[in-house]
C-alpha cells in the first residue's frame, strides 16, 4: 500500500464513479482499476461494489476511504511545510552572538522576520568556542564569533571592536596622566577563562604587551557585572569598547594605543548547510552592513 493506492480509494469513495476518479486523480480509468485490484488483493477484501451507475464501498472500503483521508490530509500538510522550509519561509533559525554584535543582530533580525515571517528565531549569547562547538554539531545554524574562524567554517567579518580600560570615575583622570602601563598597579576584575577562552586570552596578550601580568582581585561571569564590580571600585577591566556603550556613569573608558587592542567578529557558518533561512538571513546581514560606513564595523 502506498500513497497512491490511499488517493485512489479516496477519490472513488467520493465520485463514486471510476470515470470521474480517474480524472480527478489525472490517470486512465484502467490504471485506477489496476490500483484498487492491488489493493483489494493485498487486504483480501472487496473495497467496491460496481452497479449499473456507478460504485458503492464496501464496509471495509468506507472504513479505509475515512482513514486515508485523514492520513493524506497529514501527508499535505507536512509536504507543503517541507515546501515552505525548503523555500526559507518556515522552520527554525538558531543564532549565537556575542556582546559585539548584539546591536547588529537585532537590528537584522527585525528585517528577517518581516521577510520569512514563518520562521522561528532562536537567539543565544554565547563564547565563541562554545558557538564553533554547537555550529559543528548543528546545534546552531549561524553564530557571530572572533575571527580568525576555522577553515572549515565560511566566515564574513561584520565588527571590528577593541578592547578599552575601563576605571572609576575617581581613578580614570590619574590613570590617563600615568598612562596604559599604569593599570599594571590596579587590581583587576576579569572574565574567568571558562566563561571565553578568546576573551579572556585576549586580555592577557595586551597587558603583556603593556609589561605587566593582570592582578585579579574579582572574577564575574558577563560584562554587565564586571561593570558594575568596576564603578563599584573593586579594581579596573579591559572590556570590548561595545559593552562601554550605555555605561554607568561613574565608569570611564580608557582607550589602548595598541594595535593588539583590535579584534574582528565575523558571521560564520557551515559549508555543507545550503539553507534557504541560512542565505535569507546572511543576505540581510550584508545589506545591513553596505548600510554602515566602513569604521563602523
Amino acid at each position: 500500500m502506498d500513497l497512491h493506492h490511499l488517493r485512489a480509494v479516496a477519490a472513488l469513495s467520493e465520485q463514486l464513479h471510476f470515470g470521474r476518479a480517474a480524472r480527478a486523480l489525472h490517470i486512465s480509468q484502467p490504471a485506477l482499476s489496476k490500483q484498487l485490484k492491488q489493493l483489494e488483493d493485498e487486504l483480501g477484501g472487496a473495497l467496491f461494489v460496481r452497479g449499473r451507475s456507478g460504485v458503492a464501498p464496501t464496509a471495509l472500503g468506507r472504513q479505509l476511504a475515512e482513514d486515508a483521508r485523514a492520513l493524506l490530509r497529514d501527508v499535505d500538510q507536512a509536504l507543503a511545510r517541507a515546501r515552505r522550509i525548503a523555500r526559507g519561509e518556515a522552520g527554525a533559525l538558531r543564532l549565537g552572538f556575542g556582546v559585539a554584535t548584539a546591536a547588529l543582530v537585532a537590528r537584522v533580525v527585525v528585517r528577517f522576520r518581516q521577510r520569512a515571517p514563518g520562521v522561528h528565531v532562536e537567539l543565544q549569547d554565547m563564547s565563541t568556542p562554545a558557538q564553533l562547538d554547537a555550529l559543528r554539531s548543528g546545534a546552531l545554524d549561524l553564530g557571530f564569533v572572533r575571527l580568525p574562524a576555522p577553515p572549515d567554517l565560511a566566515s564574513l567579518e561584520v565588527v571590528r571592536d577593541r578592547l578599552v580600560a575601563a576605571a572609576p570615575r575617581g581613578r580614570a583622570a590619574a590613570l590617563e596622566a600615568a598612562g596604559p602601563r599604569a593599570l599594571g598597579e590596579e587590581p583587576f576584575v576579569l572574565l574567568p577563562r571558562a566563561v571565553s577562552v578568546s576573551f579572556h586570552d585576549h586580555v592577557l596578550r595586551v597587558c603583556a604587551h603593556l609589561g605587566f601580568r593582570p592582578r585579579v582581585a574579582q572574577e564575574a561571569r558577563d560584562f554587565a557585572t564586571v561593570l558594575a564590580l568596576v564603578e563599584a571600585g573593586i579594581g579596573v577591566a579591559l572590556l570590548p569598547a561595545s559593552a562601554m556603550k550605555g555605561r554607568a556613569a561613574r565608569v570611564a573608558p580608557m582607550r589602548l594605543p595598541l594595535p593588539e587592542a583590535i579584534f574582528r567578529v565575523g558571521a560564520v557558518w557551515r559549508r555543507d548547510r545550503p539553507d534557504p533561512a541560512i542565505a535569507t538571513f546572511r543576505a540581510l546581514v550584508e545589506a545591513e552592513l553596505a548600510r554602515r560606513p566602513a569604521r563602523g564595523r
